[in-house]
This record gives structure tokens, C-alpha cells and sequence, in this order.
């Protein structure tokens, strides 16, 4: 039997995917990982966790293990090992993504305010134009 990632055999990994009692094994030990990153930092108590090991998605021609949705760190590696380590990943992707929130916010309303201000510079452009272009 082949061995994969973490002493895990390709049998007992396809068992975690296609069994449901397993599944929910693997699912409630995320959930209590992650609740356990949750308390050593103080934050991040809306974060959660899904495990769609038998979901495959693709992000800019690659195919995504992990991604964070909001506050929902979304996993589709099938191994229950590489499932632990990408639920760290992803939690520490979702405490930057919130650092940083805030300092998005701020550019897009200044890129909204800065299209407002040119759609109203170009229509009065265009006005201008089409006095120009108006016979006397």
C-alpha cells in the first residue's frame, strides 16, 4: 500500500473522503484545531472551517487546496495531514485579510470618489465638444 504525506496509506485517505463517519472525524478535529488557533490568539472566534475534500477549484489556472471565503477557510486537499497544515494556512491568511480590510475600504472609496469626480469632468468635456462641433 502506498504511504502518502503523514504515515497516511491511499486507502485510509480515500476512506476519509468517501466514508461519512470518518468524514465527520476529520471535519470536527479541523473544527477543534482551528477553535484551539483561535484561543492562542485572541481572535478570529467567526472564523470557520469546511472540508470539501471531493471539490476541485481553480483559481487563475491553478488548483486551489484552500481558500478563505469571508470568515469561512474552505478546504479541498483530501488528505486529512495536508487538510491540518492548510487550516493554518488559511487562518493565517484570514487574520491578514482582516488586518488589512480596513486599508481596502479606504482605496476603494477613493477610487469610487475619483471616478465620480472624472465622469463629472468628462461630461462637461463632452459639453464643451459639442458646443465646439455645433454650427453657429
Amino acid at each position: 500500500m502506498e504511504t502518502l504525506g503523514n504515515h497516511v496509506t491511499a486507502e485510509e485517505m480515500m476512506k476519509a473522503v468517501l466514508d461519512p463517519e470518518a468524514h465527520t472525524r476529520v471535519k470536527s478535529r479541523l473544527e477543534a484545531d482551528l477553535e484551539g488557533l483561535k484561543r492562542r490568539v485572541g481572535m478570529g472566534f467567526e472564523v470557520s472551517v469546511q472540508w470539501l475534500p471531493s471539490t476541485i477549484k481553480y483559481k487563475d489556472g491553478k488548483q486551489l487546496l484552500e481558500e478563505v471565503l469571508g470568515d469561512a477557510i474552505v478546504i479541498y486537499a483530501e488528505d486529512p495531514a495536508d487538510a491540518t497544515k492548510l487550516l493554518r494556512h488559511g487562518f493565517v491568511e484570514w487574520l491578514l485579510n482582516h488586518h488589512t480590510k480596513r486599508y481596502r475600504l479606504l482605496i476603494n472609496k477613493l477610487i469610487e470618489l475619483f471616478e465620480q469626480i472624472q465622469y463629472a469632468e468628462k461630461e462637461k468635456l463632452i459639453d464643451a465638444i459639442t458646443k465646439l462641433l455645433t454650427p453657429i
